[in-house]
């Protein structure tokens, strides 16, 4: 029975010191990663290590947001002024059916034949299909 029990006890010290040397290795670990990297390099390591527990790499995460991402602030209001007049709606109007009647008579009438080919016809299409000039 002595036998036994000098035994368990060999077998608990072996065990012991091998967490003693873990803890030892652990504290050394953290204290690098504290010294070397500051707040927030320690902070991003522990959210980065996948070792870590999940709740561990949320909090060191949530503490690291601030840092990270800048928080939004409102900017001043802007100050806008148009270059050019306002133009009275019925000028305005005037002014772009001028433009699309312009527009419409520089207007290109083209067709495309089957075979790919794309002819720009002289004259405007009338819808009565004479169109045989081809330029």
């Amino acid at each position: 029975m002595t036998d036994d029990r000098d035994d368990l006890i060999r077998q608990l010290t072996i065990r012991l010191r091998e967490t003693v040397d873990e803890n030892d290795k652990l504290r050394a670990e953290n204290e690098r990663l504290n010294s070397a990297l500051g707040a927030h390099g320690a902070l991003k390591a522990i959210y980065s290590d996948s070792t870590q527990p999940a709740t561990v790499r949320v909090r060191a995460a949530s503490a690291a947001l601030g840092v990270e991402s800048a928080p939004l602030k409102p900017v001043e209001q802007l100050e806008l002024k148009a270059e050019a007049p306002p133009i009275p709606l019925a000028e305005l109007v005037t002014l772009q059916r001028a433009r699309a009647d312009r527009m419409e008579r520089e207007a290109k009438q083209i067709r495309v034949l089957s075979n790919g080919q794309v002819l720009v016809l002289d004259e405007p299409d009338d819808g009565n299909g004479s169109d045989d000039t081809v330029s």
